[in-house]
């Protein structure tokens, strides 16, 4: 007998009928999420949270369901997603680009694991864009990064700009490089930082490749 049915009847037997359904539906949301590539959405999601729980493009979730604006989704939605796990990350990209510091700062940042920088700036330190692009997430809409900004840039680019206090953007301004669009704060955090993260495709890039001027 299979280990997953084992358990499932286990759990049957223990808990009694009342969470049978309870326990149908998280068994359900393993397969799928696992073995299909279909994920099952929760209370509080949104795409923007999908695609960065696991390390996807958000408009290729929203072609996968043909989803239209505003791409409403409701809790237990099955949604498609191209398979990409957490070591799906990109190389040093084929053409080396250098990017605008996201703050003048008073110390070099420290990394987060591979994929994120952490500046542990005072609240109230300008932050600039990176690179030009537009606004595609901007305000506490991620459960976990504080006040996030998000902005598209050409050719796959995504930056993240997490914790902030003030925000100066909204979602579709368009940004040029260099331009400020918030403040260093502690949103959902425990001191003041800026936690910063470039994605190419919906993958995190590694920061040891990054250039900034």
């Amino acid at each position: 007998m299979k280990p997953l049915i084992c358990y499932a009847l286990a759990a049957i037997f223990i808990s009694g009928c009342s969470s049978l359904e309870n326990f149908k539906s998280t068994v359900e949301a393993h397969i799928f999420q696992d073995s299909k590539g279909i994920y099952i959405v929760k209370s509080g999601d949104s795409i923007w949270s999908i695609a960065l729980q696991n390390n996807l493009d958000p408009q290729q979730i929203i072609l996968n369901n043909n989803l239209t604006k505003p791409y409403i989704i409701i809790p237990n939605q099955k949604l498609s997603l191209l398979y990409a796990s957490q070591n799906d990350v990109l190389p040093t990209p084929q053409k080396k680009i250098t990017w605008q510091s996201p703050l003048k700062a008073s110390k070099k940042p420290s990394k987060e694991g591979k994929y994120w920088l952490i500046y542990k700036e005072d609240i109230g330190r300008k932050i600039y864009a990176v690179g030009a692009g537009r606004v595609v997430i901007s305000g506490p809409d991620i459960p976990g990064y504080g006040n996030l900004i998000m902005i598209s840039h050409p050719n796959g680019f995504i930056s993240l700009y997490a914790h902030c206090k003030k925000i100066n953007v909204e979602v579709g301004d368009f940004v040029e490089a260099g331009m400020e669009i918030a403040e260093v704060g502690s949103s959902e955090a425990s001191f003041s930082m800026l936690k910063f993260q470039l994605r190419k495709n919906g993958a995190p890039v590694n920061t040891s490749t990054l250039r900034f001027r």
